[in-house]
């Protein structure tokens, strides 16, 4: 079961959602290898790919196929380093983990570029997933964001799973959050919308709240 997970914006949680649903996984019996192969911003801390890579008992293979220091849209950093993000480099690393579960989280939105005329959509299509997480931000302006990345699934990607739309809390809340999923819902934009709260990923009101995410999908591998 391959799940890829991409985002409405930058900066949403993506990254919290992905370790989260890999703990999730593990404690429900099922083994999950967390991968991020295209990463910028490496070497400060703790990365992503890491961290993904950290949340399960799977092991995952260290070389990531795309890792650069400069904490700048990845198709800069590698258009810097001098190096061509290739969708085809990306697929065979990801075929490599043979786990039963893959969650691989893509880097920016689902429309950042990954070069010319590539863009995550083009990744996310090419690693043929099982299932989809779009993720989100609990805030004003979510509607047309999730609208618009919804449409462009459509039309971009007709062959892509219909995504599982998950809401994560902003670190600032607005008056529209906490409507949000219920508004969707009502405007007919997506159904369902789950939610997950903020916090650590591995403590017990986030996996609490990965439960119907990870029942979401188990019915989408149709089991």
């Amino acid at each position: 079961m391959r799940v890829v997970i991409v985002g409405a914006g930058t900066g949403i949680g993506k990254t919290h959602l992905g370790v989260a649903l890999v703990r999730a996984l593990l404690e429900a019996g099922e083994q999950a290898a967390g991968l991020k192969p295209i990463e910028s911003g490496v070497g400060e801390g703790i990365s992503d790919g890491e961290l993904l890579a950290g949340a399960g008992m799977f092991h995952v293979k260290p070389s990531q196929p795309y890792a650069f220091a400069r904490p700048v849209s990845p198709h800069l950093a590698a258009r810097e380093a001098g190096v061509t993000l290739e969708l085809a480099r990306v697929r065979a690393w990801v075929d490599a983990h043979q786990a039963p579960w893959t969650v691989v989280e893509s880097a920016g939105a689902l429309l950042s570029p990954l070069g010319g005329g590539l863009t995550n959509l083009d990744l996310a299509r090419s690693l043929a997933p099982d299932a989809l997480l779009l993720v989100a931000l609990d805030r004003l302006g979510v509607l047309h964001e999730l609208s618009a990345c919804l449409l462009a699934l459509r039309v971009l990607g007709p062959d892509m799973p219909v995504p599982v739309v998950v809401l994560q809390a902003p670190a600032q809340t607005d008056a529209s959050t906490g409507t949000n999923a219920a508004e969707l819902a009502t405007l007919g934009i997506a159904s369902p919308v789950l939610s997950v709260p903020r916090g650590d990923a591995l403590g017990p009101e986030v996996q609490a709240a990965m439960a119907p995410i990870v029942a979401a999908l188990r019915h989408r591998a149709g089991g």
